[in-house]
């Protein structure tokens, strides 16, 4: 496990762009934190670090966008959702297998599979714990 501080959400996007360099299509990002710790900002900065120049906004009224660059990256919102409810979604559908898959409130699925979990907690109002787990293999 790697675990990173965050001081700012310019830092934690620098850390999400060294972590994008990683990725391979086919991967899963299952992002947890509580409501303003970063978990959006993180996704900013997988997509920068994959080449995506356009705005990242949270999908949460959509539940999922999808976003081109060297990679394709599908970013799912589950934040409307109470935890158990995304069985009802084909969340399967939107995985990609040419491109990486970002899922913000991932507690929200009642079964992971394999892949990448980061978790973000708040320490004050500026600073993060970034804790990343690979569960790839």
């Amino acid at each position: 496990m790697a675990e990173y501080i965050s001081n700012s959400p310019e830092e934690t996007k620098k850390i999400a762009k060294k972590i994008a360099k990683t990725l391979k299509p086919g991967n899963v990002m299952y992002l947890y934190g509580e409501l303003g710790s970063g978990k959006t900002v993180f996704v900013k900065g997988i997509c920068a670090g994959l080449g995506i120049g356009e705005e990242i906004t949270s999908p949460s009224f959509v539940i999922a966008t999808e976003y081109r660059g060297t990679l394709v990256v599908a970013h799912i919102d589950l934040y409307r959702l109470q935890r158990g409810q995304a069985g009802d979604l084909p969340i399967e559908e939107y995985i990609l297998q040419d491109g990486v898959t970002v899922i913000e409130w991932a507690d929200r699925i009642d079964v992971l599979k394999r892949g990448i979990s980061v978790n973000i907690d708040i320490i004050n109002r500026k600073k993060r714990v970034i804790k990343i787990e690979d569960l790839r293999n």
